[in-house]
């Protein structure tokens, strides 16, 4: 099992039509998004603009959660959607997707056989919480949207600063222990 923690000085940020992206992670390591030759890929976005036109992925599988503002997305000949924060969408990076509304919003991108599950826990001021990945994911991520998250795996402490991201790569235990002494918020997102 391997641990690491990346802050946003590490992460890559680029423009695109709608306003910018920023790759938190990208596997294998010597992957480009521009390639798409990734297997995984987690990234933010900040879309500026009112109405815009998502990048075309065949082959990609897409999930995508709104961490602050709301848009409606509309998968051309498939469904619309309004989605507020921290829900999410599950689609196919070949579909024609467009989407009004500006927004922050995070995302998960695999390829081949790869699945991934993306979900959002807020916890209170002094609340402990166990995470339980399932038995089958491979690779954890956690994002913490708003406080210090702090987390005990395999006897080591860890600490995480909000925009940090923590990876833990060939996930071989099943409950870490989550402990905050203030409000938290964290997106997770497994991948299998």
């Amino acid at each position: 099992m391997k641990t690491t923690i990346l802050s946003p000085a590490q992460f890559l940020t680029s423009k695109w039509s709608g306003g910018s992206s920023t790759q938190l992670y990208i596997y294998p390591a010597d992957a480009t998004y521009a390639e798409r030759n990734f297997e995984i890929r987690i990234s933010t976005a900040k879309v500026e603009v009112e109405t815009s036109t998502f990048t075309a992925l065949p082959g990609v599988h897409r999930k995508l959660m709104i961490l602050e503002g709301e848009i409606n997305i509309t998968h051309e000949g498939q469904y619309s959607k309004n989605l507020k924060p921290f829900e999410v969408d599950t689609f196919s990076g070949d579909w024609k997707t467009t989407a009004v509304g500006t927004c922050i919003d995070f995302n998960v991108m695999t390829t081949g056989s790869q699945q991934s599950e993306l979900y959002h826990i807020a916890m209170e001021a002094g609340n402990n919480y166990v995470l339980k990945p399932k038995e089958t994911c491979k690779t954890l991520f956690l994002f913490p949207t708003s406080g210090t998250m702090q987390l005990q795996l395999m006897n080591e402490n860890y600490i995480l600063k909000t925009g940090n991201l923590l990876i833990i790569e060939d996930l071989s235990v099943y409950s870490i222990y989550i402990n905050n002494a203030e409000a938290l918020g964290v997106v997770i997102a497994e991948v299998y």
